[in-house]
């Protein structure tokens, strides 16, 4: 889509060149009805030109977000480490997280684990699994008679 909207531009501008060129040409041979004519032509062409280089300058802006969230996301993927059993973002030596594993392996989708009890017993909010780390500190239970 990108070549034919440019190549179209380009054939109008041509074209408006052409006609502004008979114009120039023609001097006085051409009468006032065939002048204008010839006017209403060229200014067809170049709103015509102008209409598709708008088009264009609207698909490379799109183009341009969609290259700098892609280095966005390329950068966050670069900084994101596996420590069992979730992933950390890692960025000038501060480690945050830690993130789901399932969420991100599967939808990569960074979600935050949540520990309620700041027990190493981890929970995703999202997908609704649950992880246990190093520190996970399981309370006996008591029985009650």
């Amino acid at each position: 889509m990108e070549i034919g909207a440019i190549a179209s531009a380009l054939s109008g501008i041509k074209t408006a060149s052409d006609i502004a060129r008979i114009i120039k040409d023609s001097g006085t041979s051409l009468e006032s009805a065939e002048i204008k004519f010839k006017l209403a032509d060229l200014i067809y062409a170049l709103a015509e030109a102008k209409i598709e280089i708008a088009d264009f300058k609207e698909l490379l802006s799109t183009k341009d977000d969609e290259i700098k969230e892609l280095k966005k996301t390329l950068k966050l993927k670069q900084n994101v480490i596996w420590q069992e059993p979730s992933y950390y973002i890692v960025d000038s030596d501060k480690k945050d997280g830690p993130y789901c594993q399932r969420c991100y392996d599967v939808d990569v989708k960074l979600v935050r684990l949540q520990s309620p009890n700041k027990n190493g017993f981890w929970k995703c909010s999202q997908c609704t699994n649950n992880y246990k780390d190093s520190s996970y500190n399981q309370k006996p239970f008591t029985r009650i008679q």
